[in-house]
C-alpha cells in the first residue's frame, strides 16, 4: 500500500484535522475489522468444543508477535505483549535484578512514567540511587547521560522520543555507550514506534516498550515489549502465569484432560520474551486489533512511513516558523520526529488560548510541558497529508491576535 492511500483507512479523519497521534492515535478499519471478526468467534465459539476455543483464541495472538517482530527487525522469541508503556517499563525494573549497590541513569525531560518504576525501587530500598542527566535547551545529548554514568550503574533508562518537545535521541550513540560501559539499556519507544524506523539488529538495545495507543495505532490496552535475545536469561521473570511453561505433550488440551497430572511438579518455563508477560488469559481484542495495527505499518513499509512522517513535520515547521510563532522542537534535523512542539510567545496562557481555539475548529492538538519544556503540540503522523498542515496553520494565523487578546 502506498502511505497515500493509507489516508482511507481512518474513517475519523473525516470532519477533523488529526495532529494529535502522540496523545493517542485513531485505529485504522483494518483493526476494527480484525476486533469485530474475534468478536464474533468469541459470540459464536465455532470449534468443537470450549478448550479448543480458548487456545484458538490465545494463538490469534500470534500475529501481533509476529508483526512486531517485522517492524523491529526482531525474532519472534524477543516479542512479549504487554498492557501498556507503563506496564513493559514495570517489567523491566524488576527484571533487571538491580540491587542496593546499583544506580540507574534516566534524565529530567522523560515522562513522568519512565522514572516512576526506578525511584519507586529506592524507595523500596532495592536500589541504590537514580541519577538524572540535565537538559539543554531540550537537548538530552549523550554526552550529558554519560557523564552520570559510574562504575555502580547498571542500566540507562530513556525515551527515545521526547513527549513534550519530540527530541529524537541518537539512539545508535547511546548504545554503542551502554555496551563498551557493560549496561543495560532500557528504552520507552511509545513516541517513535510505528512513526519512525527502529531495527534493533543495526541498534542494540536490550529492553523496549511501546504501548498501541500512540504511533502504532492499536488504543486497545496491548502493547510490544521487545527483549534482546543474549540477555534474556540473565534477567528474572516477574511473574510466572502458566500459559508461559513449555507446552506438554499434546497440547494443553490433552494435558487438562489426562487423570494424572498434579500440581505439585517441576516447572520449565520457555525461554523467550514470551516468560515476562503475564501468561494468563490476556487481552485478546487488544492484541488482534495491534496485530492489525502493525501490519499496515509492515504493508506501507516503515521507510516509507518515516518519510511522510518526517516530510509533514518538516512543513509544520516552516509554516509555523513564517506564522510568527517560536518553535520548541530543537532545530537539529537529525533530532525531529513526528512531534514537533510550539509556543506563541512563551506564554502558557497564550498558548492555551489558542489551543481552545484550534480545538474549536476541529484541529486536534494538545498542550504538554516538563522541565518547563513544551508548548503546543503538533504530531504528524503517515495518514496526515498536506492540507492538514494548511488548515492547522492557516487556523493559527487566523486565531494569533485573539490568543494574545485572550491570554
Amino acid at each position: 500500500m502506498d502511505v497515500r492511500d493509507a489516508r482511507a483507512s481512518f474513517p475519523g479523519l473525516e470532519g477533523k484535522v488529526f495532529l494529535d497521534a502522540a496523545t493517542v492515535s485513531l485505529a485504522p478499519v483494518q483493526a476494527r475489522d480484525a476486533i469485530a471478526s474475534f468478536l464474533e468467534r468469541a459470540v459464536l465459539c465455532p470449534e468443537r468444543d470450549a478448550s479448543t476455543h480458548h487456545i484458538a483464541m490465545d494463538e490469534l495472538r500470534g500475529a501481533a508477535v509476529r508483526e512486531a517482530a517485522v517492524l523491529l527487525g526482531a525474532g519472534e522469541d524477543e516479542i512479549a505483549l504487554v498492557e501498556s508503556t507503563s506496564h513493559g517499563l514495570s517489567i523491566a525494573a524488576r527484571a533487571l535484578g538491580l540491587g542496593t549497590g546499583d544506580n540507574v541513569v534516566t534524565d529530567d525531560l522523560e515522562f513522568l512514567q519512565v522514572a516512576i518504576p526506578w525511584f519507586k525501587l529506592v524507595e523500596e530500598g532495592a536500589l541504590g540511587e537514580v541519577r538524572v542527566a540535565r537538559n539543554v535547551g531540550g537537548a538530552v545529548t549523550v554526552d550529558s547521560i554519560a557523564e552520570q554514568v559510574n562504575e555502580r550503574t547498571r542500566a540507562v533508562a530513556v525515551s527515545s522520543v521526547q513527549w513534550s518537545n519530540g527530541y529524537r535521541l541518537d539512539l545508535a550513540a547511546l548504545s554503542e555507550l551502554c555496551r563498551r560501559a557493560g549496561i543495560f539499556l532500557v528504552v520507552d519507544a511509545v513516541q517513535e514506534l510505528g512513526a519512525l524506523q527502529l531495527d534493533m539488529r543495526r541498534t542494540p538495545v536490550d529492553v523496549l516498550v511501546a504501548g498501541g495507543h500512540k504511533w502504532l495505532n492499536a488504543p486497545f490496552g496491548c502493547g510490544v515489549l521487545y527483549v534482546r535475545r543474549e540477555i534474556q536469561e540473565q534477567l528474572r521473570q516477574p511473574s510466572w502465569g502458566y500459559l508461559g511453561l513449555e507446552e506438554p505433550y499434546g497440547g494443553w488440551a490433552t494435558y487438562f484432560s489426562t487423570p494424572s497430572i498434579s500440581p505439585v511438579r517441576p516447572y520449565a518455563f520457555v525461554k523467550s520474551a514470551k516468560r515476562f508477560e503475564l501468561n494468563g488469559t490476556s487481552n485478546y481484542p487488544g492484541a488482534v486489533g495491534l496485530g492489525a495495527s502493525l501490519a499496515l505499518v509492515n504493508e506501507i513499509g516503515a521507510a516509507a512511513v518515516e518519510r511522510q512522517v518526517l516530510g509533514l513535520a518538516a512543513l509544520v515547521r516552516r509554516e509555523l516558523e513564517a506564522a510568527g510563532v517560536q518553535i520548541v522542537s530543537r532545530p537539529e534535523p537529525e533530532t525531529w520526529s513526528g512531534i514537533t512542539t510550539f509556543t506563541v510567545s512563551g506564554d502558557p496562557a497564550e498558548d492555551e488560548a489558542l489551543l481552545q481555539q484550534l480545538l474549536d475548529q476541529g484541529i486536534y492538538t494538545s498542550r504538554r510541558y516538563t522541565s518547563r519544556v513544551g508548548g503546543i503540540r503538533v504530531s504528524t503522523h503517515y495518514f496526515n497529508d498536506e492540507s492538514d498542515v494548511e488548515r492547522l496553520v492557516a487556523a493559527v494565523r487566523a486565531a494569533l491576535p485573539r490568543a494574545h487578546a485572550l491570554a
